[in-house]
């Protein structure tokens, strides 16, 4: 049995599926969570093969992974199983199979949309409404671009996740989608929250009671700094300034990518708009992808640190010198459960350090 791990199949705890060699879910920004659960398959009472015919794991199943200690009870993904990859071994011992699904996301994947929105549409306007015809619980954050009929209407010609991720990314947002412990679903359309909360996670390197034994960084300046942007409002034949994008903001007491080189980095965003505040929010998401100049690796026990560690959330570092110690994102985490331990690699990204 994959340590810590428990399986609930289309709403309840399923006990005869617990029997995993190996659990794995893959959380990463901008993309779907995915789950990996490997299965021994073994001859059943009327010597067929289990569980490869199993309903609770055929195309389409509910799934949810929890993850279970000590200090936490947590739905690491709720989704739905849409492959499996099949070994078989000569006399069944040694065979295994490995059930594949992903979160809700991928339901809103399946379906190309050709949508004109309403007049005075805004983008979390849109983001509300889709999310809402799927059921799940929105946590989304105003935009400020509204889509008028005299100007530019905003349009969809994408599935609703191709849709909903393009607003993201004009906005400088993120979307995901997470399941609490009651399975409830919550949808996030909003910015990267960098405020350093001091009960985030405490990865710990070079002190007394470390939890990392490794932990590897590396920074790459080459990135732009600043944007050009500019458009043209056709009806009233002026040009559209988006000058005086607002940088990205850091955690605190960092210094920004801006102030460590010198010269002009720049990049540029032209675009068929609205109005301003649609170009300078376009222009701001491009600095905010650009921004993450700083990226460090490590793998930690979730035993150890005491926490299951998502993306989308904030760890503290310490330990690691004093440009390098502070709080990181968390843009990427490979939870892998097997008989002995829960193990989460993580992708961390930072936009600035210590001066």
């Amino acid at each position: 049995m994959a340590w810590g791990t428990v399986i609930v199949a289309g709403g309840a705890r399923a006990d005869d599926l617990m029997g995993l060699a190996l659990a794995e879910v893959h959380e990463q920004v901008g993309k779907p969570t995915t789950f990996y659960l490997r299965y021994p398959v073994e001859r059943d009472a009327n010597g067929d093969l289990f569980p490869l015919k199993e309903p609770r794991l055929a195309p389409g199943a509910e799934i949810a992974v929890f993850q279970r200690g000590a200090a936490f009870n947590d739905c690491l993904v709720k989704g739905y199983v849409f492959s499996h990859q099949i070994r078989l071994v000569h006399g069944v011992e040694g065979s295994t199979v490995e059930v594949i699904g992903a979160d809700s996301t991928i339901l809103m994947d399946r379906e190309t949309k050709i949508t004109q929105w309403a007049d005075n549409t805004s983008d979390s306007d849109a983001v509300s409404s889709i999310l809402g015809s799927y059921g799940l619980t929105p946590d989304v954050q105003s935009t400020n671009t509204r889509h008028m009929e005299n100007k530019r209407t905003l349009i969809q010609h994408d599935t609703d996740l191709n849709f909903i991720q393009m607003l993201a990314r004009r906005n400088g947002y993120l979307f995901w989608v997470r399941a609490d412990e009651l399975l409830a679903e919550t949808a996030y359309f909003k910015p990267p929250a960098l405020d350093a909360v001091t009960d985030a996670p405490l990865l710990r390197i070079n002190l007394d009671n470390p939890n990392m034994r490794t932990f590897e960084i590396s920074w790459d300046v080459e990135r732009p700094t600043s944007v050009i942007a500019a458009a043209y409002d056709g009806a009233a034949k002026t040009t559209i300034d988006g000058s005086g994008v607002v940088p990205p903001t850091t955690f605190a007491g960092d210094e920004p990518l801006s102030s460590i080189v010198g010269g002009p980095r720049s990049t540029s965003v032209i675009a068929a708009v609205a109005d301003a505040g649609d170009l300078t929010g376009r222009a701001a998401g491009v600095l905010n992808d650009s921004s993450w100049f700083v990226q460090a690796t490590c793998t930690v026990s979730a035993e150890e640190v005491g926490a299951v560690i998502h993306a989308y959330s904030l760890v503290n570092v310490h330990g690691a010198g004093t440009r390098f110690s502070g709080s990181y994102f968390v843009a990427a985490v490979r939870h892998v459960m097997n008989s002995d331990a829960h193990l989460m690699t993580l992708t961390l990204v930072r936009n600035g350090w210590k001066p």
